[in-house]
């Protein structure tokens, strides 16, 4: 199957569009959004206007905690796709699975962000079907949830846009609500506007079902270009590893030598 995007064009990044990537305009985003679409998950499209809110949990939970509380209090839904292999977080840690399961409580779906692994070839779709059906039941013991969806991490590795069926191992599959599927789709990849600005898209297709992808480590509270967001995520985790260690030498009565 053939895969095209409504908008075909990708843009240079703008560097004036850190300021558009923060907690405060993202809630602007979503009041303008609630006014004129219905929000709605995977597998349950309504007539439109239509709006599918996916979150690809790239690098950090800890923002899309807070992006969902944001969503939660406007009374919308989204889904948020989680990783198991991520450099940036680890879902077998408490903290960090307290938050997936915080963020399903607050009326979320969890979905799977699945990798391909680079050093295979996924020859077809029987075993892409066995891999996410392994990785499918881990995210629910993590979550304690059911997890319906699926989205692909880095999907040019492993070719996995290929795969466009409709569902594989019992989750819909993200890249199957797409321009050829009556989406206008519109991308935060990157730490920038890849295709069109979201609040352009939404006030353009009104009357439009639209999909939207966010990564939440882009929207944070203050504006500050992509790489930085990034380094942020790495030492919020670098720093929380060394606090747990010396916290845990405290707690227990132990020298912590330096």
């Amino acid at each position: 199957m053939s895969f095209t995007y409504k908008y075909t064009t990708v843009r240079p990044p703008d560097p004036s569009t850190q300021f558009d990537f923060t907690e405060s305009r993202y809630a602007e985003i979503l009041d303008f959004a609630v006014a004129r679409f219905t929000f709605t998950r995977f597998g349950s499209i309504s007539e439109p206007p239509c709006l599918l809110w996916r979150h690809d949990v790239d690098m950090s939970v800890h923002r899309a905690l807070a992006l969902a509380r944001l969503e939660e209090d406007r009374g919308t839904i989204a889904t948020y796709f989680i990783r198991l292999r991520a450099e940036y977080y680890n879902v077998f840690e408490w903290p960090i699975r307290a938050i997936i399961q915080e963020i399903s409580e607050r009326g979320h779906e969890i979905g799977l962000h699945f990798e391909a692994d680079p050093r295979l070839d996924l020859p077809d779709e029987d075993l892409l079907e066995e891999k996410l059906e392994l990785e499918r039941v881990i995210l629910e013991g993590v979550a304690e949830t059911a997890v319906s969806a699926v989205s692909f991490h880095d999907p040019e590795v492993g070719n996995l846009l290929r795969f466009r069926r409709k569902a594989y191992a019992g989750m819909e599959n993200a890249y199957a609500y797409l321009g050829e599927a009556g989406f206008v789709y519109v991308s935060d990849s990157d730490g920038y506007w890849r295709f069109r600005n979201l609040p352009d898209v939404l006030a353009e297709n009104s009357d439009a079902n639209v999909h939207v992808l966010t990564h939440p480590e882009w929207w944070t509270p203050e504006p500050m270009p992509p790489h930085a967001r990034m380094r942020r995520c790495v030492e919020g985790r670098a720093a929380a590893v060394q606090l747990r260690y010396d916290t845990l030498l405290a707690e227990q009565g132990r020298i912590n030598v330096r």
